[in-house]
Order: C-alpha cells, then structure tokens, then sequence
C-alpha cells in the first residue's frame, strides 16, 4: 500500500489490490465448485449428500475465516499510522487465535453438523455420503485456517498478487486429489461425493506446505521477523476478537441463511436438492466478483482511515461501488444467454439440467443484490465498523428472507422458488441497511 494523489493513481492501485483477489477468490470458491461438479457426474445420489453436507459446513467455516480476515483492517490502520513494528505481533496473535478456532470448528462438525445431519430424515445413501463427507474435510480445518490467516496477512500488506498465486495451487490440487478419491483411480477405492471431502483437505495440507515454504524465502516477509515468535498478550486476543468476532457473525448470518435454505430443500426429491445446490453453487462462485471488491475496499479503505484522508476514503468507495456494478452487468449477461450450458456442468440428466437451468435465472437477481451490498460491507470493516453492522446484516437477512419464502410457498404454492426469493430479499434488505450505517459513518468522520 501507498498514498496516491489522483484518481487515475487510485484507479489504477485498486485495480493491482482488486484483480489478484478476484483471481484468488474464485480460486477460493472453487474447491468447492470442483466438489460438486466432479460428485455430480460421479452420481446424483452422492451430489445430494455432499449438498446437505456443504448446507451445514460452510456456516461454521465462513465463521471462523470471518475472525480471521479481522487482520486485514488492523494491520491496515497501523501501515497508514506508519506503525510497522505492532504488524508481527499482531500475525502471531491471530496464528494463536486460528489454533484455538481449530479445535472449536472441529467440535461443531462433530457433535453439532452429523447429529443435526442424521435429523433430516435423509435417505440412508444420501446420509452416509454427507456423514464421511463432513468427517474427511475435518481433515483440512487447521491448515486451511493457518493459511487463511498467511493470506490475509498478505493482503493487508498489499501483496494481493502473492495471495492469487498460492491461492490458485488449490486448483489443481484439488482437481487431483478429487479425480483419485471419487472416481478410485491409481488403485484406490472409489469413495465418491465423500471423496471430495478429502480430496479437499489434503488439497489444503498441500497449499499450506507452499505457503509456509514461501514465507521462508520471501524478502519482504522476513522484514517482518515473523519467526521471532511473541508471547501471548490478552489485549492483543481481546482486539483480534473485538474486530473478528462481528465479521465472523455477520458472515455466518449470512451463510447460515443459505444453509439453511439448503436444508429445507430435503423436503423434496433428490434431484430438486441436487438442482438447487448445483445453481447455488455456480451463483456462490460469481459472488467472487462483489466479494472481491469488498476485500479490496477493506484494505484500501483502511489504509487511508489510518493515515487520515477522508476525502481519499470517499474516492474509493465511490470506485468500489462503480466497479462491482460493472461487473455485475458482465456476470448477469453471461449467466442469462449460458445457464443451460452452465447446468449441463453439473450432470447429464434431463430433467436435471432443467431444473438447475430454471433455479440458475433466479441467480441473476443474485448478481444485482451482491454488487450492492458487498462493497458497503468491505467499506464499512475498513473503518473498523462491525458490530453494528452484524446486528443489521442478522436482521436484515432473517427478518425478510423466511417471512417471505414462506409466504410464498404457502399462497401462491411456489415451491423452491419461494426461497430463491426470499434470498434475494434478504440481500437487498441487508444492503439498504448497511448503506444507511455507512452514511452515518462517515458523517461522523467528516462532521
């Protein structure tokens, strides 16, 4: 990171901070794109476990990465103050923090996702396959948590292009790991949908065992001293906890209220399940264009608020905003004219493709609702601001999406639709709110 003067200079800094991570995000997203798309054409049957198992994982694991991505506004605000010397600490104390997460995540998909699993009165089949699924990516908890606190170190640092390469080894390590465990090849058994959860965790270990390599050999890293390990200081687990802990609950709001969807969806056929997470999975993967745009507002806006610039503070989120609705036109366009080819990714089935293909135009409203919404929440985590904006986005979101889903179904019998809309919202609920804390905000800083 570094001031700029212009707004071509902003322009073009956002765009070095933005791409990498957009590039890393859909990296990020992909590992679990890949997990479905690969357990789909292996079967059905299997894509509909690893769905009802997904519905429950992904809460708790957004939650905790949440708390970590906290680093990247701390660390901002103390490169904008010049304050270089607190930035090791302050990676040790979320290295510790990510240890004990570990232990609690572990605990949750143990005795709180497979017993909450077993209550869905789920064909037996489908059961198992979401039962191991959710015991082998347990495998992947600490490492993907250890490098989810590198990366974001990276990017509060401003080397966006470091967290993009090592975030996209994912890729292909997944692919392989998934292509040996699902379909049982290299004489190994065919584990199917379970095998892409361990495909995914080994995928992780591996990742994790580049990054810690690299770190080894980085210049700018060894700046840092990072491997001069510091003592455990209370306050320093208190701030990261202060600041973590309302991301990691407004993300897991948000999460938690796809995950639940998901479950609803038992009540249906197998297909309609496997239909529904297919679309929602390829939407969740676009939603790497607005997320994108959040983490970099996160790391500009907060640079900035250290070093006391508003007016460059008000420049930046104004691109922010501009950028992702951009995008949103181009994702929106392309999934309009694509969706039944985009369907057809995911399974070879008829009827399946057709209903994956109707659930995927409910998605285009999905791209308008993220474009706004996201980059208020970016804007907002960069002052620090995230309390609140929990509390609002958990309103927000639970206030609107069942009332009308429900309402839906219930009046006018439209089925899985209805939560598809009651989604989108949610969504658009959440971003009016957020829109309006921001607006105080920054009153407040300019008054």
């Amino acid at each position: 990171m570094y001031p700029t003067t212009t707004h071509k200079e902003k322009f073009f800094l956002f765009l070095k901070i933005f791409l990498p991570i957009l590039i890393y995000q859909f990296a990020n997203y992909s590992a679990s794109f890949i997990d479905t798309m690969m357990t789909g054409q292996y079967s059905t049957m299997d894509l509909a476990g690893v769905s009802m198992a997904a519905s429950l994982w992904n809460p708790f694991f957004a939650f905790l990465t949440g708390i970590i991505s906290a680093m990247v506004p701390i660390i901002g605000q103390y490169l904008g103050r010049g304050e270089r010397s607190r930035i090791r600490e302050e990676f040790h104390h979320f290295v510790y923090l990510s240890l004990g997460l570990t232990a609690i995540l572990l605990i949750l998909v143990l005795f709180v996702a497979i017993p909450v699993l077993a209550r869905f009165n789920l064909e037996d089949s489908v059961f198992q396959v979401g039962r191991r699924y959710l015991l082998y990516i347990s495998i992947g908890i600490l490492p993907l948590l250890l490098f989810s606190v590198c990366r974001s170190f990276f990017d509060a640092l401003g080397m966006t292009r470091l967290s993009m390469y090592l975030m996209l080894l994912l890729v292909p390590f997944n692919s392989f790991f998934n292509y040996l465990l699902i379909y049982g090849k290299m004489s190994l058994p065919a584990l199917g949908g379970a095998g892409a959860g361990l495909g995914t965790a080994l995928a992780y270990w591996a990742v994790l065992a580049v990054v810690v390599w690299v770190m080894l050999k980085n210049k700018t890293i060894a700046a840092y001293r990072i491997w001069s390990w510091s003592p455990i200081r209370l306050s320093l687990l208190k701030e990261g906890l202060r600041v973590g802990l309302p991301i990691g609950l407004q993300v897991f709001a948000e999460v938690a209220i796809f995950a639940v969807v998901g479950l609803y969806m038992a009540k249906f056929s197998a297909q309609i399940i496997a239909a529904h997470q297919s679309a929602m999975n390829f939407a969740t993967l676009l939603y790497a264009f607005p997320s994108s745009v959040s983490s970099a507002l996160a790391i500009v806006i907060a640079y900035e608020v250290g070093a006391r610039r508003p007016q460059d503070v008000k420049v930046y989120s104004r691109l922010g905003r501009l950028v992702a609705l951009a995008f949103a036109g181009l994702t929106l366009t392309f999934l309009y004219f694509f969706r039944s080819k985009v369907a057809s990714l995911y399974g070879n089935d008829g009827e399946f493709v057709r209903l994956t293909s109707h659930f995927l135009s409910f998605a285009l409203l999905f791209q308008l609702a993220d474009a706004y919404t996201a980059p208020i929440q970016g804007i907002l985590r960069g002052y620090k601001d995230t309390t609140i904006p929990f509390v609002l986005g958990l309103v927000a979101y639970w206030s609107m999406t069942f009332p009308v889903a429900f309402f839906l179904e219930r009046f006018f019998q439209m089925g899985p639709e209805a939560y598809w809309i009651g989604l989108i919202s949610g969504i658009f609920a959440c971003g009016i709110a957020l829109d309006l804390r921001l607006k105080t905000i920054v009153n407040k800083q300019t008054g």
